[in-house]
């Protein structure tokens, strides 16, 4: 069976030229199939196709975003840097960033609070113990802050806060709470 697919899915790409030459019926199956492998795969018969024959995970797409066509699941490589040209003429370097490999799905870290006052954020904390939330150091316009940064994060989880009307902004992994510089900040704030 797992043979009969890999024959279908190399030869579907095959017979794409030939789209002018088949009934509008046929052609337009074409694009129904097309669309619902794309809305179930994120990825074309044709890509399907190009994965299996190259051992790799392929989807034309990835061309559009700065990524490679093909990509060793294995082996992730870091995305091209995108730049953003704005109508003013300046340009916005946006950061590449390395995908993690399969399996290997850290999740995201939220801010969704920043407090000045230590007890607000731990009411907060409190109320979202279920989504793992730390209270770190920030500052912010040279404000000492304390924000509430919770995750990582799945899919599910970050529905269910937005369910909850919870909303925030992701933010980098937050070191640990035993970091020299938090200590440092904790000690002085006890003195």
């Amino acid at each position: 069976m797992r043979h009969a697919w890999a024959a279908l899915l190399l030869t579907a790409p095959a017979l794409l030229p030939l789209g002018g030459c088949l009934p509008p019926a046929v052609t337009v199956a074409s694009y129904a199939v097309d669309g619902a492998s794309y809305a179930v795969s994120d990825k074309s018969l044709s890509d399907h196709g190009l994965s299996v024959a190259s051992g790799e995970d392929c989807a034309t797409w990835h061309f559009f975003v700065g990524r490679a066509v093909c990509e060793d699941p294995a082996n992730p490589l870091p995305t091209a840097a995108l730049d953003e040209h704005r109508r003013d003429g300046s340009v916005r370097h946006a950061a590449a960033f390395t995908r993690h490999k399969p399996g290997d799905n850290p999740g995201i870290y939220l801010a969704v609070g920043s407090f000045a006052d230590r007890g607000n954020a731990e009411r907060l904390a409190g109320r979202l113990t279920d989504y793992r939330p730390r209270i770190v150091d920030a500052t912010v316009d040279g404000k000492a802050l304390l924000r509430v940064v919770l995750g990582p994060l799945d899919a599910t989880q970050r529905a269910s806060l937005l369910g909850q009307g919870i909303n925030g902004y992701a933010v980098d992994a937050p070191g640990p709470a035993g970091s020299p510089g938090q200590q440092a900040r904790a000690a002085a704030r006890a003195s």
